[in-house]
């Protein structure tokens, strides 16, 4: 997927502030009531046993559409229809956007766990690793360390991806990610976790681009993740293929690469061309991937609609999987 920028990326957007409003917190907090609030930071905490579907062991987390950026509102809606608080708040910044301590916080509320992807659009990757750019990651690295918890960041994701700028160079990647990961551990920035996250597939598919290639070394990795699509019939050439389908091969391969637990930081099912509710369900009840330790959907109407709430059967296969019952928010 091409890089995804923030709401008016290329200048600072005016946020709301999060305030609560009693009629709305009043409703999350009846929802909360459903299930389980966000699960505490749980990197390392996965089954050892192939048998447990990932209903029973994942946490749960989405990227929505100008939530955070705009204010938590789009999230807690979200975690309305869903009946749940997510466990893990995804969002995009650029290298252009300071460090936010608010957005942090917010998405930091409840136990959920703040899920960056930090994407250099006009930086080079050898000016990184050169030092060019040391001033900018001290400031990150100094805010990272003043937030109340953990803080993921994932870094150049989809590096072996041919839409985005800093794919192409592995060695330079590398060493910009050395180099940004030493710039914290000066700062003291204990609590960074750094989530390595590379697309599903190599896109070109050659030896050079091998997604194998990008990987910086155990030392560097807290959390390996992929990104992965059902495209359906928005991408003909690419068809309707199942939830185990997606991510089968990259699994195989990123499991392979080191010992850490594994993310899904990006994924979604498409619409057209098949039953997405019904790939939805087979998600949660897959049981071929057990050291899957979190599923952050993508939710947003964009190449496709990708979004939990695209229908109302599809909003109840998410609620099945999560172990909530359907909510008044939900059946509206």
């Amino acid at each position: 997927m091409a890089p995804h920028h923030a709401p008016d990326a290329d200048r600072r957007p005016r946020r709301r502030r999060w305030r609560a409003a009693p009629r709305w917190l009043a409703s999350l907090a009846a929802a909360m009531a459903l299930s389980g609030c966000g699960m505490l930071e749980a990197q390392g905490a996965m089954s050892t046993g192939a048998d447990l579907a990932l209903a029973e062991r994942a946490m749960f987390g989405a990227f929505t559409y100008g939530g955070v950026w705009r204010g938590m509102e789009p999230v807690v809606q979200l975690e309305l229809q869903l009946g749940r608080r997510l466990d893990v708040v995804h969002w995009f910044m650029n290298w252009d956007h300071d460090f936010d301590p608010a957005m942090v916080a917010n998405a930091s509320a409840g136990g959920r766990l703040p899920l960056i992807s930090w994407q250099p659009m006009r930086q080079d990757l050898r000016d990184i690793a050169a030092g060019v750019h040391d001033a900018y990651l001290r400031a990150w690295a100094a805010g990272v360390a003043a937030a109340p918890g953990p803080v993921y960041l994932r870094p150049f994701p989809e590096m072996n991806g041919e839409w985005v700028p800093w794919n192409g160079d592995p060695d330079a990647l590398r060493a910009a990610w050395r180099r940004m990961t030493a710039v914290f551990r000066d700062a003291g920035a204990d609590n960074v976790r750094w989530v390595w996250s590379p697309n599903v597939s190599d896109e070109p598919r050659t030896e050079a681009n091998r997604m194998e290639r990008y990987y910086p070394g155990h030392d560097q990795v807290d959390v390996l993740a992929l990104s992965g699509y059902n495209w359906g019939e928005t991408r003909p050439y690419i068809g309707w293929r199942s939830f185990e389908e997606v991510f089968a091969t990259g699994y195989a391969r990123i499991t392979a690469i080191g010992p850490q637990p594994l993310w899904l930081t990006e994924l979604a099912s498409s619409d057209a061309g098949g039953d997405k509710a019904a790939w939805v369900r087979d998600m949660f009840a897959s049981t071929e991937f057990p050291r899957m330790a979190a599923l952050v959907w993508f939710d947003e109407d964009k190449e496709a609609d990708w979004r939990i709430t695209s229908a109302p059967e599809v909003v109840r296969a998410f609620q099945q999987g999560l172990g909530v019952a359907p909510t008044v928010s939900s059946a509206r």
